[in-house]
């Protein structure tokens, strides 16, 4: 369960929409019941009353109430302040760099080796044989008897 921090509205314990005679109520109702005079020694009464002082000054005036409303609502909306843009790189280095850019070579020289591989694929595969292609080519046999037998080859 997330827990919300108590607004000044909290401490005087009025509604958001309570208009400045209520809060006015409020603060000298709470201020009666923890003034330090009434509780001579209570430490608590103190700071009490320093919340309740302190929650009145901001609500009594119209506009830093509305600043402490809008405080609310971004605090209820969960709002976090935008993560630090990094700078734009200066050089065309700061793109290529191999430190921060590995993936991206990595993945051209994977693709590169994918596009050597379909390519001689595709050139064995439309090419014709070499031996069929080339009749005066002889085989390796021939060559073979050839040496072998000197007067057979004339």
């Amino acid at each position: 369960m997330v827990q919300t921090m108590p607004t000044y509205y909290d401490v005087l314990q009025v509604e958001r929409d309570a208009p400045p005679e209520r809060v006015r109520a409020a603060y000298r109702k709470l201020a009666q019941k923890y003034h330090p005079d009434k509780m001579p020694g209570n430490a608590n009464a103190v700071r009490a009353m320093a919340a309740i002082n302190a929650a009145y000054d901001v609500l009594k005036d119209a506009q830093r109430r509305a600043d402490h409303d809008l405080w609310i609502r971004r605090a209820e909306r969960g709002s976090q302040p935008l993560p630090p843009q990094p700078a734009l790189p200066q050089h065309l280095w700061d793109y290529l760099h191999p430190a921060t850019q590995w993936p991206w070579y990595l993945l051209f020289g994977t693709l590169m080796v994918a596009l050597g591989t379909v390519a001689t694929a595709m050139y064995l595969t439309t090419m014709p044989a070499r031996a069929a292609s080339a009749p005066a080519a002889a085989s390796c046999q021939q060559v073979a008897l050839a040496a072998a037998c000197p007067q057979r080859g004339t």
